[in-house]
This record gives C-alpha cells, structure tokens and sequence, in this order.
C-alpha cells in the first residue's frame, strides 16, 4: 500500500514538473525579448501566443502543451493504472496553470489538459476536440469553443470511459473556473475574435511608429491592411470617397467626414495626396559638408517617420543608417531610392545607408534615433543596449504610455539604456509632410539641457524648427494622451456630429490633459505649446493621423478592433487608452472624454452612449 502511495506521489511530481515546462514564456522570452504574460490578455496559453506572437509560435505553443500532458498521463497510468493517471491529470494541469518555476501564473490549462486526455480516453478527447473546432469556425472565439469542449468532456467520458466520469466532473469545473474572466467578457458581449499577431524576433524591426512621430497591448490585434468591400461601404451609409480616402491617409481635414462645403473647399490645397509621379521634394537643397561637425545618426525603424527623419538628417549633411528588420524592403529603399509601403511617390535621398543588422546599425553611432511603437521600445531598446557606444543620445519619435508599468518612454530608456542621454522629439510633425520638406516645428525636451540644445542644432533646418524643452513629463503625457483624443475627434466626426463637437471635445481635452500632466509633476505651461495644443490639433484635424482615421471608421459603424485593422498600421491611442485611464485613476484624475473613448475602444460602451454621458454630466465652471 505505502508503494503505491509512494508511486501515486512521484507520479504527481512528474507530471507537476511537466506542467512548470510552458513554451509560451519560453519562446516568447528566448525569442522575442517578451514576457507573453505582460503582453495581449496576459495568459500564457496557446491562444495569446497567436495573437501577440503568430500562428508558427502558437501551434508550436499547442503541439508541447498536448505533448507534455500525454506524456504526464502516460507515466502516471504506467506507475499507478487509473488512479495514476488521474493523479498525473490533476497535477500536470496544476502545473501548467500555477507553475512554481514561473511565479504561479501560466495558462488556462486547455491544451494540456487535451493532451492528458488522449492518454487517459482517447475517443472523448478527439469528440471534445471536433466540438472546439466547431464552435471556434462559428463564432471565431477561442474561449467559445474551450469552454464548450471542457463543458462537454465529463459528458464524453460518460459515455466512452465512464470509470473516469467523476474525475471528469472535476477537471471540468476547474478548467471553467479558469476561464471565469472569459465567461464574464462573454456575457457582456466583449471577448475578442481571435486574432494573429505579428511579434518582431529579437534584433528585428517591430511595426512602425505613429506617424505624427509618434504595444492585451499592441500586439493584441493583427496590423493588416484590410480594405472595405463594397458591401461593407454600403452598410456603412458613407461615400465611396470618403472611404478611399480614409484608408489612404491622404484626406483633407475632417472635411470629407462631415460634408462641410467650405471645409472641403478650403481644405483640398492643404491635403497630401500621392503624386503620379515620384517627385524628389529636395531637389536644390545643397548638402552642407559638416567636416568634423559630420554626426553618425542611426535611425531605428523604416517606417514613414524613421524615413522622412532619416532623410532629413542626410539633407543636414549628416552620415545616416536606416535600419529594417524587413530585408526585402530594405533592399528595395536601397535600389529604388523609395519607401513605396508608407511613401509612395517621393524620392530619398541616394546618400541614405540602409541595413538589416541591428548591431551595425547602432554600433558607433553618436546618435541612435528610434521610430517604433511604444509597446515596442523597451524590447528593441534593451536589444540595442549592449552595442550602443558610452554618451550616445538616444532621440525617441514615439508616443505613448507602457500597458501594465504606466511607465513614459523616458522611464523606460530608464531602466533599458542607462548609460545613455535621452532626448523625446514631439509636435505637429506628419512624415507626409516632413518627407515633402514642408515647413514644420516641433520640440525635443530632456533633462539634460546640454542634450537637448545639440539634438536641436543637428535636427533644425530651414522648414524644420525645432524648440528646446526641459519639461520631460509634460512633453510625454501631451504626446500620449492626445493620440487619445485624435481617436475621439474622429469618432464624432465618423457620426458627423460636425465642427462645434470637435472644436468643444479638443478644447476640454486640453483640460484632461494639463490636469493628469500637472498631478505628474509636469509644467501646465508646456500643453500650451507645441507637443500640447500644437500636436492635437494636428492629430485631430488631419486623415494623416492613423488615430483620427481609426476613429472616424468607429464613428462610421465599425467594430474597433475591425477599425484598427483597416487603418493598416499602429494605432497608438488604442494601446494607450487604458493606460492613460489606469494613470487617471491612479493620481485620482477626472478625464471623463479618455474614459468613454476607452469604453468605446474595448466595446462597453456604444458611441451614441459615450455622447450622451458626456453631454449629460453635471454642471460646472469651465475653469474647473
């Protein structure tokens, strides 16, 4: 008796320790410098990794989780029959749901416990196998079909193994009580479809920036481009027009959203539209020869903000090096002197170096500029750490908030590039334009004042007027939480609520924003400047804006996820939303405008509520 106990024992040892073995954290942190459980819904399974990661990652992810649950069974029925092999169930799944070896939080326990299954009743497993998979075809809803397959299995052993139907029983009700979250987002009407991800390998390139220079995070949702079918426009009750343009980026200003005649009128010489022809914007610009004054820039990100600065600096006569973890696109720069994906129809310049090379890119260079999304930077930032020369500066375009930490950039670059001098470069600033070499002024702020006024000397030309900031805090903030509006503005004016409503949201979202910057510690000054009101009214005002046009396809009748995938690229503002909530509620905030477009953007809240709620709130002084 005491030998069998003792074999039951080490059995549920193995299997516990099998459990601890989840290839989610481990490729996830092996491979692309993330912790899955800090990224997307924060669980460790299957289902996150394909939407963070991708599809290879997650099928990998799924083919060890079912393995090492068959594995454990296995041994379990080997040393004790069926009391092992229960016991081996129970504990594998323990294991991979409360993993010591990772700090108790793994995954739901799905896929192992299918994996388990098959050893132990085989016919039941592939019947609640063929129900998942009918349930997730249907309704595109991994949580849908796990918990129909988990509510089903003591039903299937019933009837192909009913020796197991009471532990069966018990299985079940601990796989649904791990899925409580999802049952509850169920009800409401707010899991997610699932989705695949795209998640940058260590030394590649994530997507780009928010072009206005600008990560359950930012790779939550699939970056496709996905235009609308005719169907679909014609659903949606707008012009064919004015969906082209939206898709395009290249509108005039709210105008085409809301049919104002005179908007239109009025804005159509200022909208960006692509050319037939490629057309090189600088041609007559002299390159100056800097002679020791030459600074060796590198430039972290091929988006459209990392090309337009990348070929601006050569025209300040600097020796630059744009990087891309896309070789093919790189080579194509290189060999067409364009960026056809986010530039089409204007010429670089042929003075431009490219490389794939993480590390020959930033290696030696005084400075390293990073154009990559927010939710990105710590991961491509500490990537870079270890080959970045003692004294760099490190520019950053991005904006936004950390998911999770709360943290700004500037408190990231912190941690992940300690020996460097940071400087945040922020304002009305499109790459449409920049790359046109229209005029534009924008600020850059560090604390190290010395910094900042070199950034500026090497940055400033004749259309490019860059300002000097100390005000770190309130340079981040303004640039973070105005990607939130622009998604605000452009859901009115999606649902032609016309000018007086736009005008009224960025006025009071001003407010929010100087009142969440000052209990940060920022100057109430700065939201008056460039990378305050500057920066909003240009996000708010212009198709350029990803955010603006993903509001606007919101405003229009599309789901927001389904919007942020039609915008083609990162949108900021949606990643940025509930953090700058969290930070809200945090510092003990009002930011009533932030918090219904957060509901919005996670589907609580319909935008005709959102409306009402805010226009209903209680009177007060405006001031306040």
């Amino acid at each position: 008796m005491t030998a069998d106990v003792t074999k039951l024992i080490i059995a549920g040892v193995i299997a516990y320790a099998l459990g601890n073995i989840n290839p989610s954290i481990i490729i996830s942190r092996l491979f692309y410098g993330i912790d899955i459980r800090k990224e997307g819904s924060g669980n460790a399974g299957t289902t996150n990794t394909i939407r963070v990661i991708g599809l290879t990652a997650g099928l990998i992810c799924l083919a060890i989780d079912i393995l090492k649950g068959f594995i454990a069974v296995t041994i379990g029925y080997n040393m004790g029959e069926m009391y092992g092999s229960m016991v081996a169930f129970a504990f594998v799944v323990l294991g991979h749901c409360f993993p010591a070896l990772w700090g108790f939080k793994g995954g739901k326990g799905v896929a192992c416990a299918f994996g388990a299954a098959l050893a132990m009743s085989w016919p039941s497993a592939i019947a609640a196998f063929f129900i998942a998979a009918i349930c997730l075809a249907v309704t595109r809803r991994m949580s849908i079909g796990s918990i129909a397959a988990v509510i089903s299995f003591p039903a299937l052993v019933w009837y192909y193994d009913n020796d197991y139907f009471y532990f069966a029983i018990g299985i079940a009700a601990f796989l649904l009580l791990m899925h409580v979250s999802n049952i509850i987002r169920l009800s409401r009407g707010e899991e997610k479809a699932l989705t695949i991800g795209h998640k940058a390998r260590k030394g590649e390139e994530p997507e780009e920036a928010e072009t206005t220079v600008t990560d359950n995070t930012q790779s939550a949702i699939a970056v496709e481009e996905k235009p609308l079918t005719e169907a679909e426009i014609i659903e949606l009750g707008a012009d064919a027009q004015v969906i082209e343009d939206l898709e395009s980026g290249e509108s005039p200003i709210a105008a085409d959203a809301t049919q104002e005649p005179g908007l239109v009128g009025a804005q159509t010489q200022e909208a960006v539209r692509p050319e037939p022809e490629p057309v090189d914007y600088y041609a007559g610009v002299e390159i100056p020869d800097l002679g020791d004054g030459k600074c060796k820039i590198a430039v972290i990100g091929n988006g459209s903000f990392g090309t337009a600065i990348a070929n601006l600096l050569v025209y300040k006569g600097h020796d630059v090096t744009l990087y891309g973890r896309n070789k093919e696109a790189i080579k194509l720069m290189k060999e067409h002197r364009m960026n056809d994906h986010y530039l089409p129809y204007v010429i670089l310049s042929d003075r431009i170096q490219y490389t794939s090379d993480l590390k020959k890119a930033v290696k030696g260079k005084a400075i390293v500029v990073f154009a990559v999304p927010t939710q990105q930077f710590r991961s491509v930032s500490s990537r870079c750490a270890g080959w970045l020369d003692d004294g760099v500066i490190v520019v950053n375009l991005a904006k936004g908030i950390e998911q999770k930490t709360l943290m700004r950039l500037s408190e990231i670059a912190a941690e992940t590039l300690p020996s460097a001098t940071y400087v945040a470069l922020s304002g009305p600033s499109h790459a449409e334009e920049i790359v046109r070499n229209f005029p534009a002024g924008v600020v850059v702020a560090s604390k190290n004042k010395a910094a900042a006024e070199y950034i500026q000397d090497v940055f400033m030309s004749d259309q490019f007027r860059v300002y000097t900031q100390e005000d770190m805090a309130g340079v981040e903030i303004a640039g973070a939480v105005k990607n939130v509006i622009a998604i605000t503005t452009g859901i009115s004016d999606g649902m032609k609520l016309g000018s007086n409503a736009r005008a009224a949201l960025m006025t009071r979202a001003i407010h929010e924003i100087k009142r969440l910057g000052t209990a940060m510690g920022a100057n109430p000054e700065t939201f008056s400047g460039l990378s305050g009101i500057g920066d909003l009214i240009v996000t708010c005002s212009t198709n350029l804006s990803r955010n603006r046009r993903c509001g606007l396809l919101i405003g229009l009748g599309l789901e927001a996820e389904d919007a942020v995938k039609r915008v083609g690229s990162v949108v900021e503002g949606y990643y940025t939303a509930e953090a700058v909530c969290d930070l809200a509620e945090k510092y003990d905030v009002e930011m009533p405008i932030c918090r219904v477009t957060n509901n919005v953007l996670k589907g609580e809240l319909e935008p005709e509520k959102a409306l009402k709620l805010l226009m209903s709130r209680s009177k007060k002084d405006e001031l306040q």
